[in-house]
């Protein structure tokens, strides 16, 4: 498989796995695609604090 970006596909940060953008969590290894997508968590599952003024 080429590795082209499909718009609907993301690649977890976890367990590299390509997942749907649509997925609340990866299938694979359960990490939080859709919080991580919104910047609520980084690619550790840690919470990321807002910092902006």
């Amino acid at each position: 498989m080429d590795h082209v970006k499909n718009e609907e596909y993301v690649v977890c940060p976890r367990c590299e796995q390509e997942v749907y953008k649509d997925a609340a969590i990866c299938p694979f290894c359960k990490f939080g695609i859709m919080a991580w997508l919104e910047g609520e968590i980084d690619e550790n599952g840690d919470p990321i604090k807002n910092n902006s003024k």
